[in-house]
């Protein structure tokens, strides 16, 4: 599975702080909230086996916001978290969209498929990876802060 993200500026503005690269380091935690929302619906176990369970995705979320956000101009935060949550939204459509026009003659892919070989491999990589990468996270969030 390979969600794109689009790679052209979404921010005209010159600034100081590359509100582009903030969108991109946000994009991953919407993502996971957005995922762990939808299979949670169709399987209130979904990610039982996570401390915490899906509230451990939403607090995740929740602290790569603040912290991307944080020290930003109120507007510059509202478009980064707008725009991050926008895009995510969008793959997730996507992503479903794809599930509702399964060629014809297939096996057909329920959702709980897609949960489990998609969806919570997405969610654990996120949080592994911002686990075991954080200085990569921090410097990246540095350089996009300048």
């Amino acid at each position: 599975m390979s969600f794109c993200l689009a790679s052209a500026p979404l921010f005209s503005r010159a600034s100081a702080t590359d509100l582009d690269a903030l969108v991109r380091l946000l994009v991953p935690a919407y993502m996971a909230q957005n995922f762990a929302a939808v299979c949670t619906v169709q399987d209130p176990q979904f990610l039982s086996e996570l401390k915490g369970g899906p509230a451990a995705i939403s607090a995740f979320a929740e602290a790569i916001k603040k912290r991307v956000t944080a020290d930003l101009a109120a507007d510059e935060a509202e478009k980064v978290r707008v725009t991050a949550a926008d895009t995510a939204r969008q793959v997730a459509r996507h992503e479903l969209q794809l599930l509702s026009r399964q060629p014809a003659g297939g096996p057909p892919v329920s959702i709980k498929t897609w949960c489990d070989r998609s969806a919570k491999p997405f969610i654990i990589e996120a949080l592994r990876r911002h686990a075991e990468k954080k200085q990569e996270f921090e410097k990246e969030l540095e350089d996009a802060k300048r």
